[in-house]
């Protein structure tokens, strides 16, 4: 070790040593003027506290590991430091005693769509959501025949209406409301119909899967249910109606206020390189782009139409990925260790634009509003043939309750990669998929728009939760030498998904050794009239190929491929099993964040 510096959420000058720690941005100057010769690690070490983060901190090739040695910003106890993006908001006054409305002063100019209290997530004030067709009904401009009550809003141009629709989730802002007609905000309403030749519009608010608002949210009229708060922004004011076992004398009361914690970005000549985080808690962020007229249209798992569209691209490009607390932009050796997520306004970290060679490892993502992990990009072909992300590896991490907001996230979502490996990973209770790989459901382009992508050893549960046409792994994309192999899906807290989903031009996955089990409860979805979307295993396009999918165990009925190729292997399956075999019950035993390695050899290794 060459250096240690000590830093502290009040540190004071520049000698950053444990008797006088000193501040992160003054750590930062430090090993700025310190890496071009080093001769060994240097490490930052954060002593315990939370770090209140206005602003990330803003990494770049200047702090970069040098000469084979590596940058280390470490917590001094693991979890003892928190790199924390709210305010606390104090002075709480019952304003409501038959409400038990209780009300707080915040700085004006305030934004924030998330608060928690004493650590539980607190909900935006909802309500007066309307079915369809018997209720409210599409139209270009919003929708007709919602509750007359919303109009006498004393803001209603500040209401937000959520909608899903498949595998899709939708945030838009009301514009206007006229007795039971609602204006939407545009862009976003328009960008919620609009097609590409695939038939995105289905998936929509005038496609046949429209239900309906399932409510608005963000006015002061809807407080009322414990839980639940407003933000008046014109008032600068908070208010909240508190749980039972809450005091809001005594509580905890945190506003995110931070978009992003940790940004890290170099360039494809001058990567970010050679840097770990280690044992550090990223917490409390949020961002306010759901509220703006773009608001949140997902085209799927936390990529956004943003802007306005005449058409889709069939490939899926052009698209705007959910923020996350920390981004990694032309990263190389980069490396989070045991860190923590939890309690985010946004998703969670993203290591993308050309990063390789880097690893989210042993890390915990709990309570996110957006997905935990991003890799890669979606552009299939880019100019730099550099800024195609490659050998990363998201491993033996926990995630748990994530997309608590905007739905349509995943757990891990790899765009484009050259070589990703997603292993070992507990992933659990979300409201659509659990892994999802590769992009462009139609990619019109020649040739592979990625390669060897490994899924290895994944323990998934209560996936599929809210939304439809999706599954415990999803794989899109053109991916030679790819690998699904000794996950272990329980669907014994889901009623409709696919576990194993080779969906549209999934070409290239061998598919073995996995365990697929509890399909009893698998139930046609609303508005399906073939069982396509609940299998074990659905590789259902035609122009989908080059499949292997052999050697898995099931206890589902379908032991059939419901559209075969010539190019498809299926087979031989054990399914419509009544019990497990101990090869399959060794599969689970080691597979999942804290699976010992029970085997003697790794059956998905790649000589295998």
């Amino acid at each position: 070790m060459q250096a240690q510096l000590f830093v502290t959420p009040n540190g004071k000058g520049e000698a950053c040593t444990h008797r006088r720690p000193c501040t992160l941005q003054t750590a930062q100057e430090r090993v700025r003027s310190l890496a071009p010769a080093m001769k060994g690690d240097i490490a930052i070490t954060l002593l315990d506290g939370t770090y209140r983060m206005s602003a990330p901190l803003v990494l770049d090739a200047r702090d970069s590991g040098r000469n084979g040695h590596v940058i280390v910003w470490r917590a001094a106890t693991e979890h003892g430091a928190v790199l924390d993006g709210a305010l606390r908001v104090r002075r709480w006054k019952l304003v409501n005693r038959k409400m038990n409305l209780w009300s707080a002063a915040v700085p004006a100019g305030t934004q924030s769509l998330q608060m928690f209290v004493d650590g539980k997530r607190a909900v935006r004030a909802r309500g007066y959501g309307c079915k369809s067709p018997s209720q409210c009904r599409y139209t270009p401009e919003g929708l007709t025949g919602v509750d007359a009550r919303l109009a006498s809003f004393r803001r209603p141009q500040e209401l937000v209406a959520v909608i899903s629709a498949r595998w899709r989730d939708f945030h838009c802002p009301v514009a206007s409301i006229a007795g039971t007609t609602v204006t939407m905000a545009e862009p976003c309403w328009h960008n919620t119909v609009v097609d590409s030749k695939n038939g995105w519009s289905y998936a929509s608010p005038k496609g046949k899967s429209f239900q309906g608002v399932e409510w608005f949210e963000n006015a002061y009229e809807l407080l009322g249910t414990p839980g639940q708060f407003y933000l008046d922004g014109q008032t600068s004011r908070l208010y909240y109606v508190p749980r039972a076992d809450e005091d809001m004398k005594s509580a905890d009361v945190e506003l995110p206020v931070a978009k992003s914690l940790l940004d890290m970005s170099g360039t494809l000549d001058l990567p970010v390189h050679d840097v770990r985080f280690d044992g550090i808690v990223f917490m409390h962020t949020t961002w306010s782009g759901p509220d703006t007229p773009d608001g949140y249209v997902s085209l799927q798992a936390g990529y956004l139409v943003t802007g306005k569209r005449d058409k889709l691209p069939d490939n899926g490009e052009g698209m705007m990925r959910m923020p996350t607390a920390v981004t990694v932009l032309a990263g190389s050796q980069i490396a989070f260790d045991r860190d923590v997520f939890q309690a985010l306004g946004t998703a969670g970290i993203a290591l993308a634009g050309g990063t390789r060679n880097s690893m989210v490892n042993g890390c915990t993502f709990s309570d996110l509003s957006g997905g935990a992990v991003f890799v890669g990009d979606t552009t299939a072909s880019p100019v730099d043939p550099r800024g195609k992300s490659s050998g990363n590896v998201v491993k033996r991490n926990v995630i748990d309750s994530v997309a608590q907001e905007y739905r349509d996230n995943v757990g891990i979502m790899g765009g484009f990669n050259d070589g990703l490996t997603i292993d070992h990973n507990t992933v659990e209770n979300l409201p659509y998929t659990g892994i999802s790989v590769g992009w462009g459901w139609n990619y019109e382009g020649n040739g592979d728009t990625q390669r060897n992508i490994r899924i290895t050893h994944n323990r998934l549960s209560n996936f599929m939760l809210a939304l439809h046409d999706g599954g415990a792994i999803y794989t899109q994309s053109q991916s030679p030498g790819s690998v699904v192999c000794a996950n272990y899906i329980d669907f014994s807290g889901t009623s409709h998904a696919n576990g194993i989903y080779l969906d549209e031009r999934s070409r290239g996955y061998t598919v073995h050794d996995n365990v697929v089990w509890n399909t009893s409860k698998l139930s046609l979805s609303k508005g399906e009239k073939n069982d396509d979307q609940n299998r074990w295993l659905s590789a259902w396009a035609s122009w989908s190929g080059n499949l292997v999918m052999t050697h898995n165990w099931s206890d589902d009925t379908h032991t059939k491929p419901h559209n075969p190729g010539s190019t498809k292997v299926f087979g031989p399956n054990s399914l419509e099993l009544k019990s497990l075999p101990e090869e399959a019950k060794s599969v689970i035993a080691n597979a999942g964040a804290d699976a010992l390695a029970t085997e003697a050899a790794d059956r998905c290794a790649p000589s295998r």
